[in-house]
């Protein structure tokens, strides 16, 4: 169940440094509010420090064994580990950009959907000869998982047309809307690593999904950590999720942290 509505939840004190991060507010600040709002905001969408961490996390989440201190080097043109041809480093250029069309996206107050989702991994795979013209899967996923029952490809145009705001992303309405954003946005990225539209990589673009919607609503990207590579398959194999004590609790710290 949600405990989104009690008092001292992690969720309350989550929003509160949310509130506390936007507005800045101390005893004298608070005729600049609306100032603080805007500034926190227009942070929000541009590059951060924190993106060649979130990077790299996302390429473990797919098993490429990728550090913070190699996407720094990679995108600085001065990596002696991984050239940039390999396909880590294709990836990495990708994803830069993928970053840039979340932030644009969300800065207008726009969700994701399942076609804008195509888009950003046409975009970070671009620089991988074997995904040029074959973005969605003509057969099972490469990366699929143990003891889920991925759509068949004849499924997938449906399932992406009906995979936005407006559909709840394929999710109760009932039990959608009484969530969380950050619960709403685990949902969406369990429900799109099910849907496992690509040919592979379909782990790290359902967290690029949650990551879209959290924009969205004004949080932070959530940067992925090496627990969680193992953590996913539980978690996609499991029935649909309504809490995740772990990253609410990393949101919270990332919140705090945030500038």
């Amino acid at each position: 169940m949600s405990d989104a509505g009690v008092p001292g939840s992690l969720l309350d004190r989550l929003d509160l440094a949310l509130v506390q991060r936007i507005a800045e507010l101390d005893d004298d600040a608070e005729h600049k509010m609306l100032q603080s709002a805007h500034l926190y905001h227009d942070r929000l969408f541009r590059p951060s420090p924190a993106d060649a961490a979130f990077q790299a996390g996302l390429l473990r989440l797919r098993g490429f064994a990728v550090q913070e201190s190699d996407a720094v080097d990679i995108l600085a043109g001065v990596s002696r580990r991984l050239m940039p041809a390999s396909q880590e480093s294709q990836l990495l250029f990708g994803l830069v950009d993928v970053l840039e069309m979340m932030r644009d996206r969300a800065s207008q107050g726009r969700a994701p959907d399942g076609w804008f989702l195509v888009e950003l991994f046409k975009t970070m795979t671009r620089g991988l000869p074997r995904f040029r013209h074959n973005a969605l899967r003509i057969d099972q996923p490469w990366d699929g998982m143990l003891y889920v029952q991925h759509p068949r490809p004849s499924e997938l145009n449906g399932l992406l047309d009906r995979f936005d705001y407006g559909h709840r992303y394929s999710d109760a309405p009932t039990t959608f809307d009484r969530l969380h954003p950050l619960r709403q946005g685990f949902r969406i990225m369990w429900r799109f690593a099910r849907m496992a539209p690509f040919p592979d990589l379909n782990v790290p673009m359902a967290w690029l999904a949650m990551c879209s919607w959290l924009l969205a609503r004004g949080y932070p990207i959530l940067v992925p950590e090496n627990q969680d590579r193992e953590m996913m398959p539980r978690f996609v194999s499991g029935p649909p999720p309504v809490r995740v004590v772990a990253w609410e609790s990393r949101m919270f710290e990332a919140i705090r942290e945030h500038r």
